[in-house]
Parts: structure tokens; C-alpha cells; sequence
């Protein structure tokens, strides 16, 4: 009987020798075992001796009322394991560990690291296990009151040390990398007495940024493995972007049965295993020809920077804004093939700019996907890049000259200038305005080639109609051409500005006594003369009248008048007997042909009839018999208003 199994009965009976105490009070203290979880060694290894204790809990006397006190008087507080080697043929490399609070419960197991001695002898042996820690032993439901106690109690575990199988890693080859998966090549050795059978042997990680065989874990199976015999085991290692180019801890255990049909499990060996740093590739060299608004050339130089050689390398790259694009798409890629450490190579794309792009640099990324040695497929994504366009393609036109006039044919000459960067070829100047009464003789003006800075004349026939009016007037122009792919393209509008002169008549008209009398006809003369720059032919004059002014003879014929050239022409015409003493308008227009075959219709002009009164007859003046008339119905209209 020990001195807390003393100490809690010394309570008891005190409690029931004393009136009163007894009754609403918890006694009670923990009670710990402990056990290992692989009790059984081979001579010169570096295992663990993994502690489990297990607290029972000893409650000499329970609460109804407040069971959580039954919990507080067996557990364990602060508690301390210290594990000893007892005189075996043991090292303990582990000091105490202070594990906290046991309640009746069992720990997870604490782990001791242990040496065990090459000339250690087979059999079995007692470690000691020292616990110190702090519990209540008494609580008084009535008033609170606690009793607190320290108890150092001794535990055994028993290890066998055994001369069966044992296995020792006598070799590490790893090709495995940060974000990719390799082969991790362990050779291990059955350094033990005995063989053993039907062997799994488990290669595991213990970091989550690494995975062997997709899993956390994986093993390889061996039917019978001798003593002295080395396996050499593979195993696919995993490894996430987030770990680092580092040595990593794995852990290879064997579970086995020895030579009597027992099942075994060896102790876990820690093994390193080295990781290569990521395969990456980085940008040389980036050359740009791509112009605002056009396609062009985008070479991107790459590098293998290892660690390894590649197959079937294909490089994506992919634009991260809408004004950059590859044949219409947002991406690009191309095959590239086997590709060694240190090798580059150039990757070109043609690359399009939209209209509504700057001359600042574009952000793009690659991405280099490839199969490594191993036959896996990996990729080095968000390689950046960058493209910055070039200004676009521009042209001006300057010298602007032109003689447009209304109803004349004239000329629009100018000077088209290349002002972009790039030379440009197949240019053509092409007419795009759409200016009422105003029409190109011919849209399109071929120049050929423009280097950067060159200037070629160009010059548009332009026909003038007679209803044009005169004022400023806007030209629209673009120019087509082939860039350095041989793409065709369109520049921008150029807008210029020309006055449109005033049109002239094409006659001018001069009358000499040009009157009729009332009620009476008589034949006029017209002197019409040419004050046009050029020859007109199959000339057609036609009078035009209204009451009381009409025409006897309204139509006259010239064959030809040449520039500065008269002739006169007569008309017949007769005043109606109602027509007032006073000048009447009568109109007129010509209808001729010009050089070229047109056929216009002249302004119209106005003449001047006066009209006279009748002389002799011996009758009243017309306009004396009016007013007598009208004096008359006057005095009438006054008299009746007066009565």
C-alpha cells in the first residue's frame, strides 16, 4: 500500500469520525497506468519508446448532486513524464515533457527517443516511467472547500529487445522537385538475424505540402527478404508550389512477419529526401513590330533554366487586355519540342492592336507547358510579359490647291506624306467624301510605295453642278495600303478644307427696245454672248411668259459661240388689250453642250417688257374714262351716306 492510498483512507476515516463532514463531501484521486505502444526493440537502433498512460480515476466517495466534482477529484493537473532507462541497455535522448492535464481518459501517445545498445542482449526489461502531477482530493459540496494534493508516483513499461528482422536505410536517390513529381529511390538493408516475410514497406510523408504516390503514403510488397539482403524501393514523391527547394523528413517503417508467423512492425526510420527547386523558364529577349490599330510580329525569346530537360514543350501566350489580340483570340500557343537546360528558344505570334490602343506598355503572360523525364506533365505558368504598340500608321495630306467652282469642272491637288514609322506600300488615297452637287472624277488615287517621311503629289478631278453653292467645303480622305506583313489596311479619315468659288452665268444678256403696246404684237431682240472659258455648241433658247405678256415666237437656235462670242436672237411677243400701262417680267434659259458631251440648262434670266398705251383713235385716254368712272361711283357712295 503506498503513501497516497494511506493519505486518501487517513481522509475518509476522518470524514466519518466527524459529524457532519461526511455528508455532501467528494473524495476521490487519479489513477494512471502506463503502456507502450511497440514494446519490442532490435539491438542498435534509433526508435521511440511511444508512452501511453491511462488515467482511470479512483472516487472513494461520489457526488449525485454536482457531478462535475467526480471529474475534478481524478484528474490529473500538470502533469510531468519523465521516462528512465532503469539500468537497461537503453539510452533515453528525450528529458521530461510536461504533458498537462489527464483526465479519465487516455493520452495520445508521448513519444521518447531512445537509443537501444548494439550489444544489447535479447529478453525483456522494466523501464521506469516517473509521473509527478497535481490533483483535489476533497471538495465540500456545502462549502467549496478543496484539499490539494501532489502525488510522484513510478510506472513500468515492459520492452523485449528481440533478434529478429531489422531494417536499415543504407541509401537515398531523389530527382523529385518543388511543384512537380519525382522518384525518390530508398535502399534499405535486413541488417537483422532473421528473415522476414510477406513485407510491406511504407514510404510516408510528413509535411501536407508533399505526397508519395498521390497519397500521404505508400508502400511496396516483398514476399521474403533475407538476412543481409538489400531491396531498393521507388517511390512517385509529389510536391506542391508552396514547398521550397529544402531537405524534407519522410518516414519508412516494415511490417512483416518473422520467422514464427508473429506479426512485426519495425520502427519507423526518418529519412531525408532532397528537393530540386521548380522547373522554370524565363524571358531573353522580347522584339515588337505590332503598330495601334495593326498586326505584327511579337518574338519572345524563352529559356530552359532547369533543372531538367523537357519534351514536348508548347508555349501559351495570352494577352490580359481586349486592345491586344492573337488572330482574333486572347491567347496563342506553339509547339516548341524537346528543349534542354540552358537552351532558348524564340517563340513567334502575330500579334493585333486594336484601334482604341495606347503607346504604353501591355501586360501578357506565358505559360510554358511541357513532359519531364519522368513522363509527367508539368507547366511554369505566369511567366510576364510585356508589348507595348507602336504609334499607328498616320499620313497627312498638305499643299492643298484646288479651282472649284459651281457648275465648272475643276481640280483638287494635294501632297500625301507617310508620317508613321513603318514603310508602306501599294498606297492608294481614296476619296470618301460625300459632298452634295460635288463629284470626284475618280475615287481612288495609286501613289505605290512611301518609305517613313516620303511625300508623293496627288490630284482629283472634281465636277462642280450648277446648284452647288460657294463657301468652305470639307474633303474626307483615307489611305489604304499594305503594312510589312502584307496586310492591307486603312488609315484614319485625313480631313482638309477648300472653298467651292461662286458659279458665273454662262451668258450674258443684252436687250434694246424691248416694249409692246397694249393689245398690240411685236418682235424683240436678245444679244446673247459667251462669257464661259470654253466652247459652246447646239445652243437652245426658249422664251417663257405669263398673262397678259405672251409669246408669239419663244424658241431661238445658235449652232456655236466661242468664248467672248455674240449673237442676237428674236422673239415675238404681244400685250393683251387688259394689260396696265407698266413693266411685265418674261424668262428665259438656254439649253447647250459643253466640250465634253454634257448637256446643262442655264440659269434662268429675266427680261423686261414695257408696256405702252395705244396713240390716236380720237377716243378718251383709258385711264381719263377710269377715273371719271371712278369719281362717279365715289360721289354716289357719298350721297347715299350722307342720307
Amino acid at each position: 500500500m503506498n503513501s497516497r492510498t494511506l493519505l486518501t483512507l487517513a481522509v475518509v476515516a476522518l470524514l466519518l469520525l466527524v459529524p457532519g463532514i461526511a455528508a455532501g463531501a467528494v473524495v476521490g484521486s487519479p489513477d494512471i497506468t502506463a503502456t507502450l505502444t511497440d514494446s519490442t526493440v532490435v539491438p542498435g537502433e534509433e526508435t521511440s519508446f511511444d508512452v501511453v498512460l491511462t488515467n482511470t480515476g479512483s472516487l472513494d466517495t461520489a457526488s449525485a448532486r454536482n457531478p462535475n466534482y467526480n471529474s475534478q477529484v481524478t484528474t490529473a493537473r500538470g502533469l510531468q513524464v519523465d521516462v528512465l532507462d532503469g539500468g537497461g541497455p537503453f539510452t533515453i535522448t528525450t528529458d521530461q515533457q510536461v504533458y498537462g492535464s489527464l483526465p479519465e481518459t487516455t493520452t495520445q501517445p508521448i513519444s521518447f527517443n531512445v537509443v537501444v545498445h548494439d550489444d544489447a542482449e535479447p529478453g525483456t526489461y522494466r523501464v521506469p516511467v516517473d509521473l509527478k502531477y497535481k490533483y483535489t482530493e476533497y471538495i465540500s459540496e456545502t462549502t467549496g472547500d478543496r484539499d490539494e494534493r501532489t502525488a510522484t508516483t513510478r510506472e513500468y513499461v515492459t520492452v523485449e529487445v528481440s533478434d529478429r528482422a531489422k531494417f536499415d536505410v543504407t541509401d537515398i536517390d531523389s530527382n523529385a522537385r518543388v511543384a512537380s513529381t519525382g522518384t525518390v529511390a530508398v535502399t534499405v538493408e535486413n541488417t537483422g538475424s532473421e528473415a522476414a516475410s510477406d513485407a510491406s514497406v511504407a514510404f510516408e510523408a510528413s509535411n501536407s505540402d508533399l505526397s508519395v504516390g498521390g497519397q500521404q503514403a505508400s508502400s511496396r510488397y516483398v514476399s521474403q527478404w533475407e538476412p543481409g539482403e538489400v531491396r531498393t524501393f521507388r517511390y512517385r514523391v509529389g510536391s506542391t508550389a508552396n514547398a521550397e527547394a529544402d531537405s524534407y523528413e519522410f518516414d519508412l517503417s516494415v511490417n512483416f512477419e518473422d520467422e514464427e508467423g508473429a506479426d512485426r512492425s519495425s520502427a519507423r526510420r526518418s529519412v531525408g529526401v532532397d528537393l530540386e527547386r521548380e522547373q522554370t523558364f524565363s524571358v531573353t529577349d522580347l522584339e515588337s513590330d505590332v503598330s495601334i490599330g495593326d498586326t505584327g510580329t511579337y518574338n519572345v525569346t524563352f529559356r530552359n533554366d532547369g533543372p531538367v530537360a523537357v519534351n514536348d514543350a508548347t508555349v501559351q501566350i495570352t494577352s490580359q487586355s481586349s486592345d491586344i489580340s492573337f488572330s482574333g483570340s486572347e491567347s496563342s500557343t506553339q509547339y516548341v519540342g524537346a528543349w534542354q537546360p540552358g537552351e532558348t528558344r524564340t517563340v513567334r505570334v502575330e500579334a493585333t492592336t486594336s484601334e482604341d490602343a495606347q503607346v504604353r506598355p501591355y501586360a501578357l503572360v506565358a505559360t510554358v507547358g511541357y513532359t519531364d523525364p519522368e513522363g509527367d506533365a508539368g507547366a511554369d505558368e505566369n511567366i510576364q510579359l510585356g508589348l507595348q504598340p507602336e504609334p499607328e500608321q498616320t499620313f497627312s495630306l498638305s499643299d492643298v490647291e484646288s479651282n472649284l467652282r459651281a457648275g465648272d469642272d475643276g481640280r483638287l491637288n494635294a501632297t500625301l506624306t507617310n508620317t508613321g514609322r513603318n514603310t508602306v506600300r501599294n498606297v492608294v488615297l481614296v476619296w470618301q467624301s460625300d459632298n452634295t452637287n460635288i463629284s470626284p472624277q475618280k475615287t481612288e488615287y495609286a501613289v505605290g510605295d512611301l518609305e517613313p517621311g516620303a511625300s508623293a503629289e496627288v490630284s482629283f478631278g472634281v465636277d462642280v453642278s450648277d446648284a452647288a453653292e460657294g463657301g468652305p467645303r470639307q474633303f474626307d480622305f483615307a489611305t489604304r495600303y499594305r503594312n510589312r506583313e502584307g496586310d492591307r489596311r486603312e488609315s484614319d479619315t485625313i480631313e482638309i478644307q477648300q472653298s467651292v468659288a461662286d458659279g458665273t452665268d454662262e451668258f450674258r444678256l443684252e436687250t434694246t427696245d424691248v416694249n409692246v403696246t397694249v393689245g398690240q404684237s411685236k418682235t424683240i431682240e436678245l444679244t446673247i454672248t459667251n462669257v464661259n472659258n470654253e466652247r459652246l455648241t447646239n445652243i437652245e433658247a426658249k422664251l417663257f411668259t405669263d398673262s397678259p405678256i405672251s409669246a408669239t415666237d419663244d424658241e431661238a437656235f445658235i449652232a456655236s459661240l466661242e468664248p467672248g462670242e455674240s449673237e442676237t436672237l428674236t422673239f415675238g411677243i404681244s400685250a393683251s388689250g387688259t394689260a396696265m400701262q407698266k413693266t411685265y417680267p418674261v424668262s428665259m434659259d438656254f439649253q447647250y453642250e459643253e466640250p465634253d458631251g454634257d448637256t446643262p440648262i442655264s440659269d434662268t434670266y429675266r427680261v423686261p417688257i414695257s408696256v405702252t398705251e395705244r396713240s390716236g383713235g380720237g377716243g378718251l385716254p383709258l385711264g381719263l374714262i377710269g377715273a371719271v368712272v371712278l369719281l362717279s361711283v365715289l360721289a354716289v357712295a357719298g350721297y347715299i351716306r350722307y342720307r
